[in-house]
């Protein structure tokens, strides 16, 4: 049987309460890092937990708690207190007035909490944000350190454990956000098999910098070491944006004799890659980092080799790189392996719908595998007749498994679509439809893009994340870009759109008048970037250029093609008709 969290988490504190458990490295060089063993964490949390069973619940609605913390121990310890006193935990961004705001509107509108828990420091900056939407003025604030003295001396017994552990929100790359509804039963199996197929022991230590409101910072970053009895070590993701070689720092300031578990989404070695002076790199230790996890986004061939090519001289090898793949849909892992498979596949092969080898030099393209796909639980599907696909065809993927939860909070409709697809000619199955879609090779997953972001163009198959890697592959400049459809009703087929993101020095190339016209140097862009689209034959309907953090993302850092369409959308039509318009103004 698998253990739970908090059951193998207690096991281990039995074997050895003063082992390290968490700690918490500032941002400031000046401000100390912060330690906790496992009995350290173990009290904190219970004394929480305290507080939350003297808290008046509804009898008609689950007990849940929206979890408000910025990055540090205090989440943590909010967390497993939820977990203990048999409260649903929402994990949520810190909020600020506008986007954020908005979101935590959706979410309580779902689910319906009343209250939400933060630490001391946050009160004031909560209030001001709830005020400010009519949505959430009534929202109850509470303090961990509230809870604490509430829970002074209390009993833990009071309400029977829950079904279920926490509520996941999606980062919604094309949608507002969704609860994924996930069980204790779901969350142990799906840290067991990270266990597995990371070879997680006892000598490894864990090293995050990513949001513990993502699934990849939750379960990874924070579940996986407490679950696995390794330390856990965080850093703030603002931390790493500002200066990736922070990371890097870290992972190689850990104890001679640990080896190191950390990753992140391909941007992040990318960014490392890009970023990391050379003078940086000769300081890094990088020979204990034994698992380098890369997922939750498209991985790229380049961005490894890239990244290898940087930093083996300061010990890094691919051989430790784990591709992954995996979503808040399946709890977190679904597939990955270490020695990453890299295969040279057919363009006009993907558009055809199959992985196959390619004609010649020009029809290559590298495909990374992102792990071993059980056929247990692993299955490609075509999405009209219900059946398997063979291996090497492209369809959607689909999930099974204990991993894999049954619903959406307060999505009955969404729930049935996502969570209970059946196999036509497997009547009894429940799987996952994951909204991927890709293919199996020798064994090996290959996730080729998002059903709903695919383009047909002329009955060609069209990857976004494939014209944004060749747009910034070609281009020098370019920081960022965004590809998708628009279908305007006046226009006789669908649009291709390219938002390319700028860094702050090319401010004096965008021009600040109301008709977003372009200077000669976007110009210059411009023609550059349509003769490096030009032999894939794709036509840019229109080009635009914005300034930094122009394209919008979700919380997880994933471009967020919904809201860049919505904001095209909005644009005048008589710059939406033109073939390119800029804008430098970045977005908040």
């Amino acid at each position: 049987m698998t253990l739970s969290l908090l059951e193998k988490f207690r096991a281990d504190l039995d074997i050895d309460a003063h082992a390290a458990a968490m700690s918490w490295v500032p941002e400031r060089s000046q401000d100390l890092a912060e330690h906790l063993s496992r009995a350290e964490l173990d009290a904190a949390s219970e004394c929480i937990a305290r507080g939350l069973l003297q808290l008046s619940w509804p009898e008609d609605h689950p007990r849940m708690m929206i979890l408000a913390f910025s990055p540090g121990l205090d989440f943590i310890q909010a967390f497993l207190a939820c977990q203990m006193a048999g409260v649903i935990a929402i994990p949520i961004a810190m909020p600020r007035r506008g986007r954020e705001a908005h979101i935590l509107e959706a979410i309580v509108s779902n689910c319906g909490a009343t209250m939400t828990l933060t630490s001391e420091s946050e009160v004031l900056r909560l209030q001001d944000v709830f005020a400010s939407s009519p949505a959430l003025d009534r929202m109850h604030i509470l303090s961990t350190i509230q809870l604490k003295v509430l829970g002074e001396g209390r009993s833990m017994a009071r309400y029977k454990a829950q079904e279920h552990a926490f509520i996941q929100y999606t980062s919604g790359s094309s949608s507002l956000p969704k609860g994924v509804l996930v069980s204790h039963a779901n969350l142990a199996a799906n840290l067991a098999l990270i266990q597995k197929d990371f070879k997680v022991d006892p000598e490894f230590v864990m090293v995050n910098w990513l949001p513990h409101y993502h699934d990849m910072g939750l379960i990874g970053g924070l579940l996986t070491p407490l679950y696995g009895g390794i330390p856990g070590v965080s850093m703030a993701p603002s931390a790493f944006i500002k200066r990736p070689v922070r990371w890097l720092q870290l992972i190689s300031a850990q104890d001679d004799g640990r080896k190191v578990m950390s990753g992140g989404p391909n941007f992040a070695y990318q960014l490392c890659a890009d970023r990391v002076a050379d003078a940086d790199i000769t300081d890094l230790r990088l020979q204990a980092w034994k698992t380098a996890y890369n997922g939750a986004e498209p991985i790229r061939a380049i961005t490894l080799q890239k990244f290898e090519q940087r930093f083996a001289q300061a010990g890094y090898s691919n051989t430790n790189m784990l591709t992954c793949y995996g979503l808040a849909e399946t709890t977190l892992f679904a597939t990955g392996n270490h020695d990453p498979v890299i295969r040279s596949v057919s363009v006009l092969g993907l558009e055809q719908g199959n992985i196959g080898a390619p004609l010649n030099e020009e029809d290559s393209r590298l495909l990374v595998a992102s792990g071993h796909a059980d056929p247990e639980r692993i299955a490609i599907a075509d999405s009209v007749s219900k059946l398997r696909l063979v291996d090497g065809k492209i369809g959607e993927i689909w999930i099974t498994g204990p991993s894999v939860p049954e619903t959406y909070f307060n999505n009955p409709e969404q729930s049935q679509l996502t969570f209970h697809a059946q196999f036509a000619d497997q009547p009894q199955s429940r799987y996952l439809v994951t909204g991927d879609i890709g293919a199996i090779v020798d064994g090996q997953l290959y996730v080729t893009g998002r059903s709903k972001e695919l383009m047909i163009v002329n009955g060609r198959n069209i990857y976004p994340h494939d014209v944004e890697a060749l747009i910034q592959n070609a281009v020098a400049g370019i920081e960022d870009v965004a590809v998708f459809s628009y279908d305007d009703a006046s226009a006789k087929s669908e649009s291709i759109i390219v938002i390319c993101e700028l860094a702050r020095t090319a401010r004096g190339w965008f021009a600040d008048t109301a008709e977003q016209t372009l200077g000669a140097e976007l110009e210059k862009l411009a023609n550059q970037i349509r003769l490096a689209v030009a032999p894939a034959e794709i036509a840019i309907t229109h080009l635009r250029f914005v300034g930094p953090m122009g394209i919008s993302k979700t919380t997880s850092g994933k471009t967020s093609y919904g809201q860049n369409r919505r904001a095209f959308s909005e644009l005048p039509e008589s710059i939406r008709s033109r073939t390119a318009s800029a804008e430098f103004r970045s977005k908040d």
